[in-house]
């Protein structure tokens, strides 16, 4: 935090703030490689001892704890060409009664958090901090294990859109390009009475598993088809939405479908590519949030403290989850 002071002494930049920061340097002008040369691990940075002990007392309360890891068994086929996991368990050959167990399978496949080595600027052709893509199988700069190293935890915001939007009259299909609003997603915090802090991890709950697990039952035939060609609910790619999410500074975003934004995108680019490669905002992607709503809900509280323990993989690009909500 030190280095982003010396260079804006009044607080963290806005998106605007930024691009007068960035005016005739060779960067997009969102680009917010304000953490110093070195850094690896963009804005968890935001996750200082001082905000998580303050997360810590405001919200957890009892002691209840909530699963955010979908079943290692989804998706049964995985969008965007991935393999589906693979476990097999063996006899240990000391005795009879040991058994070990091995997986095989995509750490981006099922519930997980996008790393900062998995999605560049595309047009720039750099990810985070200048990262070349060259140098991704050489080095281990920018990977998880340096979040790993850091830790997730926090305070937690659950958005949940899919059941405000049944509420006011907007029902969609999760699994159609529906595009969440930067408009809707404030109104959304609104009527639950969320206020957002710096360095909060943002969940958005769009209903993508929860329509899964209908279409198991309903229709099968359809869940190859979004493997095939993925179509599904996210936050719209627009300038409002970027403004949204970068000038919050959650340490972290994640939503329920197979990508945060919607797809296919509405727009000639990716919001991956401003939280990933330009503002070092690692993404969840397919967490599982139905529990964590109805918890939500019978509280009528929308906030909580959360943890997530990435695989401590040197170089690593992604990581499982491992996320647990606390009230």
């Amino acid at each position: 935090m030190d280095i982003v002071k010396k260079s804006f002494p009044n607080g963290l930049p806005t998106l605007a703030e930024l691009a007068e920061y960035n005016k005739g340097k060779d960067v997009p002008p969102e680009t917010a490689w304000i953490w110093g040369e070195e850094d690896d691990i963009g804005r968890i940075n935001l996750l200082t001892p001082e905000v998580v002990r303050a997360a810590q007392e405001s919200e957890l309360k009892d002691g209840k704890i909530v699963s955010l890891n979908w079943s290692l068994e989804f998706p049964r086929e995985p969008s965007f060409h991935r393999a589906p996991l693979k476990h097999h368990i063996e006899v240990h050959p000391i005795s009879p009664c040991i058994f070990d167990d091995f997986y095989n399978t995509n750490s981006q496949a099922g519930s997980q958090f996008d790393g900062l080595r998995h999605f560049g600027h595309l047009g720039m052709g750099k990810l985070y901090n200048n990262l070349d893509p060259k140098d991704v199988m050489t080095t281990t700069r920018c990977g998880i294990h340096a979040i790993s190293n850091h830790g997730i935890a926090g305070r937690g915001v659950l958005l949940d859109y899919y059941a405000w939007a049944h509420k006011n009259g907007k029902a969609y299909d999760p699994t159609s390009s529906h595009a969440m609003t930067a408009a809707d997603l404030q109104a959304v915090a609104r009527d639950q009475g969320i206020t957002f802090r710096k360095g909060d991890i943002l969940f958005i709950r769009g209903g993508y598993i929860k329509r899964y697990h209908d279409l198991e039952k309903e229709n099968p035939a359809r869940l190859t088809e979004l493997a095939k060609e993925p179509e599904f609910a996210g936050v719209q790619q627009s300038e409002e939405m970027k403004t949204f999410l970068h000038d919050n500074y959650f340490a972290a975003v994640a939503g329920d479908a197979p990508a945060f934004e919607v797809w296919p995108p509405q727009t000639p680019y990716f919001l991956h590519e401003f939280l990933l490669g330009l503002w070092g905002c690692i993404i969840g992607e397919m967490i599982y949030l139905e529990d964590l709503a109805k918890e939500c809900e019978a509280r009528q509280r929308w906030s909580f403290f959360v943890t997530s323990a990435p695989l401590n993989q040197p170089g690593g690009v992604a990581s499982f989850a491992n996320a647990l909500a606390f009230f």
